[in-house]
């Protein structure tokens, strides 16, 4: 299974927060490739600019690429995907994650429990 994190379950992974719970552990520890998408680190860095997040994207990158997850580039297709996906859902970040899970056939490891509603793979974790 080639697993893309949403950017909370990126972060627990990265803190070893207790937030991710054992279920989102194990299947990033089962998967063959984990990839975090570049919408992630685009949407870290408006949170950190903004005070409500203490980690800098750049050091999230490096963290990442040094645990050995992959960075996925946004790309036009699940860009256009996102656009055209008719389930409403206020997030834009969270719209794009999905369309990129969707567009390559990733599972998408995420609490957003509306994105299980769009037909792709979502595992809770």
């Amino acid at each position: 299974m080639k697993l893309l994190l949403d950017t909370h379950c990126l972060i627990w992974a990265l803190a070893d927060s207790p937030s991710l719970r054992p279920a989102g552990r194990k299947a990033i520890l089962a998967a063959e490739e984990v990839w975090f998408s570049e919408a992630s680190v685009w949407e870290t860095g408006l949170k950190w600019r903004r005070g409500k997040l203490g980690i800098a994207p750049r050091r999230l990158v490096d963290q990442a690429l040094k645990d050995g997850f992959r960075m996925l580039a946004i790309g036009l297709e699940p860009i256009l995907l996102s656009c055209e996906l008719r389930q409403a859902h206020a997030d834009p970040f969270d719209r794009l994650l999905y369309a990129q899970a969707r567009y390559h056939g990733y599972t998408l490891l995420s609490i957003d429990r509306k994105l299980r509603a769009f037909g792709t793979r979502v595992h809770r974790p």
